[in-house]
């Protein structure tokens, strides 16, 4: 079983799943992905304790959770393409980093995608691709509605839809200027950091009408490009 080729138990729209996937295209570990579309959903809550995606099977385990996957992968493929920095103080600021991405840059993407017409419809096409029409129409409905209340219960949801979106164009604006004279986040190579934040920034991209604004920067653009 140590052979197999690895799984990644997935949704495609993920953040936290596409971080995955850049972490084994980075060290070029062959895998496979699960997507769990659609009714399917259910599913992904029985695969580990913490009943959220994503799960990655490898070497006759199961990790569960994007950090712990990352660090999972860094120790036992530490020669293909390290992305832990060996410098303290640089392993430090990728740490914050990546909490950053995870934290509130994700809730970013999710206001954006789950608050707006026009990137739900995006979402729930994503969510639901490739099973059949009556599902496509259930998570369109009953999807949004679940979703809209985890919402109401981060302190996001409180703001206009004039503000969020201000406040996420000053930190974009001020990653453009991070990212005008040096070609990663931290040091002098690609690493965990670039990663994380890249995940969830290309994710909305995907869905939503905030794209305008990410691609229109060019230094955030060229080094969202080379992720």
């Amino acid at each position: 079983m140590a052979n197999d080729i690895a799984v990644l138990h997935q949704w495609e729209v993920s953040p936290f799943c596409g971080k995955v996937r850049r972490i084994l295209d980075e060290k070029k570990i062959p895998y496979k992905t699960k997507n769990y579309n659609g009714r399917l959903a259910p599913l992904a809550a029985k695969l580990s304790d913490v009943g959220k995606l994503p799960v990655l099977d490898i070497n006759g385990e199961r990790i569960s959770d994007s950090h712990k996957i990352a660090q999972y992968l860094e120790d036992n493929f530490p020669d293909r393409n390290p992305l832990i920095p060996e410098n303290r103080k640089e392993k430090a600021q990728m740490k914050i980093y990546q909490d950053w991405a995870g934290g509130s840059l994700y809730w970013y993407c999710f206001y954006f995608r789950f608050n707006y017409d026009d990137a739900w419809n995006k979402t729930a096409e994503y969510f639901s691709k490739g099973r059949p029409a009556f599902e496509k129409q259930i998570v369109k409905s009953v999807g949004r509605i679940q979703y809209l209340k985890q919402l109401k219960g981060h302190g996001i949801s409180r703001y206009p839809k004039q503000q969020v979106e201000a406040d996420f164009i000053e930190l974009i604006d001020q990653l453009e200027e991070t990212l005008s004279d040096q070609q990663w986040l931290i040091g002098e190579r690609k690493t965990l950091a670039d990663i994380a934040v890249a995940s969830q920034l290309h994710e909305i991209k995907r869905t939503s009408h905030m794209a305008d604004h990410l691609t229109a920067l060019p230094s955030l653009t060229d080094w969202l490009n080379r992720i």
